[in-house]
């Protein structure tokens, strides 16, 4: 969900926008989709039909959704270090960030309660425990509202929009992310290694503290764990960003067969349950993804590309489509049939929420952080 301004060619060095990191962010964002309806429909994998299909298959990694999560921390460590150039005004930086992240984001808790008032939603115990107790599970009132808008990053407090978890790391790290940009710039080595030490530390330390996996927090204490685990994945996206033309060059030696190969150990990597070896596997995913021309060109063709532009749309905004559609048609009519439009009705809205405020807001911060014409003086 971080911005990439620019062209629509897969240019790693010099070019604001790579529309193949937008596709593959938008790729990720369906994988969340996907995820949601699956801890629905089939929390634990055992259901018998789609058990075999989706959990005890290959493509169980079209309904991951921690490495899609995963992979959006990296891809926001590689767009946000694009953002810092030479002229770099802390100022501007966070105007526009606020304005990217938390305009969509109060009008998608806004939309869920205007949804959950209108439908009142009982439980639906053959639903199961995610679904009654994680989704919309706390009675909507203002002050709830507010909460969730202050993104406090209590459980409770993301019971609406249940992805407000991970946006919550994303605009922590945001607020420190140029100092961390600095740190890294040019000691690759030093990053790589403290980024390592970080995950085993944070991960020891959320051990400790019954924070693990760190998703919420119920003090301060657990706010520096949260953000101190995520961090090691942003430190990945710059150390991608900032060598990617030596990567592109070594890339651009190998075969493609071998190219490939590095792919599909990248998705294992992705598929292993560890968050140091998903955050390895999203670097490589990225990496070959910018420089492999064939690959990035796949992901540029348009419906990709127009999914990677309403991704944080459809992130925000699927899980209040999924709760009113289960509320007011299960039982009503079979759930592939609800799936189906959870889907469909999730996409129409991203890209309803794209045009009327994701657009908007992000316009609106570059207006804001806009260059004045400077005053002619006139002689009289």
């Amino acid at each position: 969900m971080a911005e990439l301004p620019g062209t629509t060619v897969a240019k790693p060095a010099g070019s604001s926008r790579i529309t193949s990191l937008d596709s593959l962010r938008g790729l990720a964002a369906l994988i969340v989709v996907f995820h949601h309806i699956d801890n629905t429909l089939d929390l634990d994998g055992s259901n018998k039909t789609l058990g075999p299909i989706f959990h005890h298959s290959p493509l169980r990694l079209l309904i991951d959704g921690r490495c899609a999560v995963m992979l959006f921390f990296v891809l926001s460590g590689f767009a946000l270090s694009i953002s810092i150039g030479k002229n770099f005004n802390y100022w501007n930086y966070l105007v526009k960030r606020i304005c990217r992240l938390m305009i969509p984001c109060v009008a998608g808790v806004l939309l869920a309660a205007a949804a959950y008032l209108i439908i009142l939603p009982k439980p639906i115990p053959e639903l199961g425990d995610w679904f009654n107790h994680v989704l919309w599970n706390e009675p909507v009132t203002f002050s709830l509202v507010v909460r969730h808008i202050l993104m406090t990053g209590v459980q409770a407090d993301t019971s609406l929009v249940n992805v407000l978890w991970s946006l919550v790391i994303e605009l922590r790290i945001s607020l420190i992310f140029p100092i961390l940009y600095f740190l890294v710039k040019g000691r690759t080595k030093s990053a790589f290694v403290a980024a390592i030490a970080m995950q085993f530390l944070f991960r020891y330390l959320t051990k400790q503290s019954g924070n693990f996996v760190p998703f919420f927090n119920k003090s301060w204490m657990e706010v520096f764990e949260n953000i101190g685990y995520y961090i090691p994945f942003f430190i990945a996206g710059i150390v991608a960003r900032e060598n990617i033309d030596v990567i592109k060059g070594f890339v651009a030696r190998l075969p493609k067969i071998v190219v490939f190969l590095i792919l599909i150990g990248a998705l294992k990597l992705e598929e292993s349950g560890e968050d140091m070896q998903i955050g390895l596997g999203a670097f490589l995913i990225i990496c070959i993804c910018v420089c492999a021309p064939y690959i990035s060109n796949a992901l540029s063709v348009r419906p990709i590309e127009w999914l990677g532009r309403v991704s944080y749309s459809l992130y925000l905004m699927h899980l209040t489509v999924l709760a009113t559609f289960f509320h007011l048609f299960y039982g009503k009519i079979n759930n592939l049939q609800i799936s189906i439009l959870v889907v469909f009705g999730s996409l129409v809205l991203a890209h309803i929420m794209y045009r009327l405020v994701e657009e908007p807001s992000i316009e609106l911060g570059r207006w804001l952080t806009r260059k004045k014409p400077a005053a002619v003086a006139v002689t009289p």
